[in-house]
């Protein structure tokens, strides 16, 4: 595992942002995915494994990546690190996980994810960084 320099770029506020959940609980990726659409506006899509996310990822370019680290067929930890490799601008990488010791998140920031939060994620707290990410990047960027 390395950091690789890469761009992380806040879509225009004039647009909706994309949101990526890779989940393998179908109900906890669900029940996720209806809030950020309904209750945040966010355009949503899911993968229920580590190999379909980093496709869809790759495919979509969403704005947020909200992934599990413990997925079937690639962990999350390695769809963090090939999306820094495979995109030229990096989503907002948020890990969901119930692995809540020091070892685990920081392999989660070496791999390069933003936020790490512990399961079960309020998502009202996900919500909060999403939209404080892109508060930052558009007082930054006037």
């Amino acid at each position: 595992m390395g950091v690789h320099p890469v761009t992380i770029i806040a879509p225009p506020r004039d647009r909706i942002v994309s949101v990526l959940i890779v989940e393998d609980d179908l109900d906890t990726a669900d029940s996720l995915a209806r809030f950020l659409r309904i209750g945040c506006g966010y355009i949503v899509d899911t993968a229920s494994d580590g190999l379909k996310g980093l496709r869809m990822a790759v495919t979509g370019q969403p704005d947020v990546v909200i992934c599990d680290i413990g997925l079937p067929k690639r962990n999350g930890l390695l769809v963090a690190e090939e999306l820094a490799e495979a995109l030229a601008r990096r989503p907002l990488l948020i890990a969901v996980t119930g692995h809540g010791d020091q070892v685990s998140r920081s392999l989660a920031e070496t791999a390069g994810f933003d936020h790490y939060l512990l399961k079960p994620a309020d998502p009202f707290q996900i919500e909060a960084i999403i939209e404080a990410h892109w508060q930052f990047f558009a007082e930054t960027t006037r």
